[in-house]
């Protein structure tokens, strides 16, 4: 309904006063904390912003990372609906709780880093166990290259190497090959030579395309280094599972470092205030915003500390933050307004206005009383179940209240998962066409369960109904910045900008109800604008220009009208896409077959059909508030009021 009055805050206090005032005040969740001004000249310089909050986004991580891992192994019910906890916040800093959350992460960490390690090495050692199998025929130790006088090769050829040809070149360059084991990856071979035949039998194995293998440092055989590689991984896997469970051991404090997660957000949120400050060497300045409403808890709080505070009234350079006060039903729709901008501090809130169009025109777009129960149980539903945060209870709530726009509308245009009533009777029931319902006042001799007409088969009078509401959202639109004229002292504005059209369009609807009497009211608004519009002009040639140019508005006016017709288009999709799906779910007639089809296409079609349309809908409504609507009187640019506020993603205090 309006913006809030905003009150700027400025408060000098000691330096040692900084960390309690700035707990306090954001605790009182009412103050938008904005950065300070500073003054060389003055010895006023910016406050330490390194101090400030040193450590502050590590302790942070670190609980973070803490709960990744601890809910993973939690043994608490899992549920979308756990309640908050109610927690005394500074009796959880004071009395010790913290600290034990504390170490819950340290310990969490710690778990967490020495498992990372362990498998690392466990791969280590599970690729060297890999690499060594093949070999576990060879006694002599796996490290061994050379004796005093021989050389030792060991490694792989392809597994389709003919052994035999290999092994009598091989013996005809002067050394013994001996086949250790083989796979469907190649053949292992070990191969003894003199030292003066290596480079000879080096050549022979190159051209079967030998692989040599290194075991550097491994001094047993095969199978003792192969018996200490399993033992290690053993003992390694035994230290995991001692890991796991101590995780889950852990797990059970989870709610405490849930607390301590908020503990620390709500921190790095105070050193955010703190680095808006300035500072001389023993004070602080602090500036920020506060709604008018919360002066008095403001001042009560400002007056426990040892400082020097003022709320003054913003003057004509400040850029007061937005804050909007609206009725329980209209304010779950300012983050629609919020999504294309915040009006201008001191200028006209349109969210209750908007509220109402909107409300109005996505029940017409989405058109459907089946949908529109589903929109209504899942959003009041989803409000009731999981209660959320204020943002989404907006989101959810403005939904749900489009959705009994949606059931109403439904109703009246006969709408109920399209034509699913209609279709069971004519499909599934038998029921011969003629003998089927046709309760609409308005619009078709076809069948149909609407109380004025079913737009699909009567598009022309939807249309005319779409044109109609656009009509009445633009007039209203003029309305307002007929009333902000006004509200500003200038009426004689609103008259001649706004009266004259209001005339000229009274004009050319009379022209078909009253034809003499309509063209004379045209013809006089026509003079009224061509004469007015161009009064801020002083020379004469360019009042009479901006004068006819006004006349082109109406093309403007006719275009935004057009628009409209958006409304049709999506009201149709709709119901055609969900009379197309109950065509495929009752085609399998009365049987058993055919129920079961009927159940598939009801819950994957139209579940499908609302979840695209509800979206197009949301769109499409939303853009004729932005454009339409607001494009004759907003003034945006405003910046939302956001106070500091402690973390309360699991705790409430």
């Amino acid at each position: 309904m309006s913006v809030s009055t905003m009150k700027k805050l400025t408060v000098f206090a000691h330096r040692e006063e900084t960390d309690e005032l700035i707990r306090r005040l954001v605790r009182l969740r009412c103050v938008d904390v904005r950065t300070a001004e500073i003054s060389a000249e003055q010895g006023i310089g910016r406050y330490d912003r390194e101090t400030a909050g040193v450590g502050s986004e590590d302790r942070a991580a670190e609980v973070e990372a803490a709960m990744t891992v601890l809910s993973r192994y939690a043994t608490r019910t899992r549920s979308l609906v756990r309640p908050k906890a109610k927690v005394d916040m500074d009796n959880f800093l004071s009395d010790g709780s913290a600290d034990r959350a504390w170490q819950v992460v340290k310990r969490t960490l710690a778990t967490s880093e020495r498992q990372s390690a362990l498998r690392s090495e466990i791969a280590k050692i599970e690729s060297l166990r890999e690499a060594a199998l093949p070999y576990r025929a060879f006694d002599a130790p796996l490290g061994m290259t050379e004796t005093e006088r021989t050389d030792v090769l060991l490694g792989a050829v392809p597994a389709g190497v003919d052994m035999v040809a290999l092994g009598k070149e091989l013996y005809g360059a002067g050394a013994v090959a001996e086949l250790l084991s083989e796979n469907a990856a190649g053949r292992y071979i070990s191969v003894f030579c003199c030292k003066s035949d290596t480079e000879a039998v080096s050549g022979v194995l190159s051209s079967y395309g030998f692989v040599r293998a290194t075991f550097r440092g491994v001094e047993q055989g095969a199978g003792t280094y192969l018996r200490r590689l399993e033992t290690s991984l053993s003992s390694m896997r035994e230290e995991q599972e001692r890991l796991e469970q101590s995780y889950v051991a852990l797990a059970e404090e989870l709610e405490s470092v849930e607390i301590l997660y908020d503990a620390v957000q709500t921190e790095l949120t105070e050193n955010a205030c703190k680095q808006q400050m300035a500072s001389t060497e023993a004070t602080v300045l602090l500036s920020g915003w506060v709604p008018e409403r919360a002066q008095k808890r403001v001042e009560e709080l400002l007056a426990k500390h040892v400082c020097a505070y003022e709320l003054t009234d913003p003057t004509e350079e400040d850029n007061p933050p937005i804050l909007l006060q609206n009725n329980g039903f209209a304010a779950n729709f300012e983050w629609v307004l919020g999504m294309y901008s915040y009006p201008k501090y001191g200028r006209f809130d349109p969210t209750f206005i908007m509220s109402i169009f909107y409300f109005i025109i996505f029940g017409i777009m989405f058109a459907d009383a089946g949908y529109g129960l589903v929109l209504i149980l899942a959003c009041f539903g989803g409000v009731k179940l999981l209660k959320p945060g204020q943002s989404m209870e907006r989101f959810l709530k403005m939904f749900g209240y489009c959705g009994i726009s949606c059931v109403v509308f439904g109703v009246l245009f006969g709408a109920y998962f399209g034509d699913l009533p209609l279709a069971i009777m004519r499909n599934m029931m038998g029921i011969p066409e003629a003998e089927l319902p046709n309760l609409a006042l308005l619009g078709s001799s076809a069948a149909n369960v609407a109380v004025l007409f079913d737009p699909l088969q009567n598009p022309m009078g939807f249309l005319v109904v779409s044109l109609g509401i656009g009509a009445i959202h633009l007039i209203a639109g003029m309305a307002v910045k007929f009333y902000i004229l006004c509200r500003d002292g200038h009426p004689l504005d609103a008259i001649l900008d706004i009266g004259a059209y209001w005339l000229l369009f009274a004009g050319i609807v009379m022209i078909f109800l009253l034809p003499t009497a309509g063209v004379w009211v045209a013809v006089a608004a026509v003079v009224l604008i061509v004469l007015t519009h161009g009064r801020s002009e002083k020379n004469p040639v360019m009042k009479l220009l901006k004068g006819l140019l006004g006349i082109y508005d109406l093309i403007s006016y006719v275009s935004d009208l057009l628009s409209y017709s958006r409304i049709l288009a999506l009201g149709l999709a709709a119901g055609v896409i969900a009379q197309v799906v109950n065509i495929l779910g009752t085609m399998g007639g009365a049987s058993v077959g055919g129920f079961i089809g009927l159940v598939i296409a009801f819950v994957v079609g139209h579940l499908l059909n609302i979840a695209i349309n509800v979206l197009g809908t949301f769109v499409h409504t939303s853009r004729l508030q932005y454009i339409e609507f607001f494009g004759k009187f907003y003034e945006d640019g405003g910046i939302p009021f956001e106070p500091a506020v402690p973390s309360e993603k699991y705790t409430e205090e």
